[in-house]
């Protein structure tokens, strides 16, 4: 959720100030108007302290976690190996992803085909983690899209394509507002397209973190398109790259695994997290999240979900609920 308060914290402004003192640059308040205040002038202390220019790639897990190393690295484990338990396949519904990251670092070039796919197929995967209708169906969906070809899809009636979805399943609560914005959405994408030279060209140079911002309500707004939908549709070029839920945020908070102060880890600091846990483990930030979102998910291993199955779990020991679930087996 935007930060609406973001200058009203009395701390804050006085701390910007200084940063264009020390550094000579504007703080690019844009680029962090998702993190909460106290991140905002946490990381302004920082920059100033060290006399550093706020990079977008900002580390804080060392300043936000409980954990330390040796126990953040044992998460990623341990939730592979209660899924295993129950025999649980966590790298199914992935393996595409992590397919298109390896792809990219072997030097593969995504056309704008690719990269209208990616985008339709982000909107239409909508509330439907562990639903594999839609990959089923991808020649399908393909054949609808008549492969994604854009002069097509920016005249064709809205109606067609969600009728035809209907006919697959393939739709969500979602479809008829997403089907009626994609033609607009394409000349988003094309205006990129001519700014940067390629769509490719721009996942390259910006940041994650800046795409997701241009897309929910920056430079390159579109529609039906928030924060949540750019990141999936970056994992689907080939960008390594992770976003928060609202289960890694309760899963991270001090009511489960205590790996930050707070009930419920903010978007900054599941990111931050994941990104530290998949570099402890020498794997990609795509895989981690999707990992562990599964973990939490009630449509997929539904071992920490909403109302936990504490049984399953091999990560009892590190978890704050568990404590309250022996209390009551006791």
């Amino acid at each position: 959720m935007k930060n609406e308060q973001i200058f009203k914290n009395d701390e804050l402004i006085p701390l910007l100030i200084k940063y264009v003192k020390v550094n000579k640059v504007i703080f690019p308040i844009e680029r962090v108007k998702y993190l909460s205040n106290e991140e905002i002038v946490e990381i302004l202390k920082d920059c100033i302290n060290n006399h550093t220019i706020y990079n977008p790639n900002y580390d804080m897990v060392s300043k936000i976690t409980i954990l330390d190393d040796n126990d953040l690295k044992e998460i990623l484990p341990l939730i592979k190996e209660s899924m295993d338990y129950i025999n649980y396949d966590y790298m199914s519904d992935i393996k595409d992803l992590v397919n298109n990251v390896k792809l990219r670092k072997k030097g593969k070039k995504y056309t704008f085909e690719e990269h209208l796919k990616a985008l339709i197929i982000s909107l239409l995967s909508n509330h439907r983690w562990g639903d594999n209708n839609i990959r089923e169906n991808m020649d399908a969906i393909d054949e609808i899209f008549h492969n994604y070809n854009k002069n097509y899809l920016k005249v064709i009636d809205p109606n067609i394509l969600v009728n035809k979805l209907k006919i697959i399943h393939c739709t969500n609560p979602m479809i008829n507002n997403q089907m009626k914005a994609l033609s607009k959405n394409i000349m988003v994408l094309e205006k990129i397209e001519k700014d940067y030279g390629s769509l490719d060209n721009f996942v390259n140079k910006e940041t994650p973190n800046d795409i997701a911002n241009m897309f929910n309500d920056g430079k390159y707004k579109m529609i039906q398109v928030g924060r949540a939908f750019a990141y999936d549709y970056l994992k689907r070029v080939g960008v390594n790259t992770c976003k928060k839920s609202s289960q890694l945020e309760r899963l991270f908070g001090s009511h489960r695994l205590g790996v930050v102060e707070n009930a419920n880890a903010t978007e900054q600091q599941v990111l931050n997290i994941i990104k530290r846990i998949a570099k402890l483990n020498n794997c990609d930030e795509i895989v981690v999240e999707s990992i562990i979102q599964q973990f939490c998910l009630l449509r997929s291993a539904n071992i920490c979900g909403e109302n936990p199955n504490c049984e399953r779990c091999k990560i009892r020991n590190y978890c704050h609920y568990n404590k309250k679930y022996d209390e009551i087996c006791n």
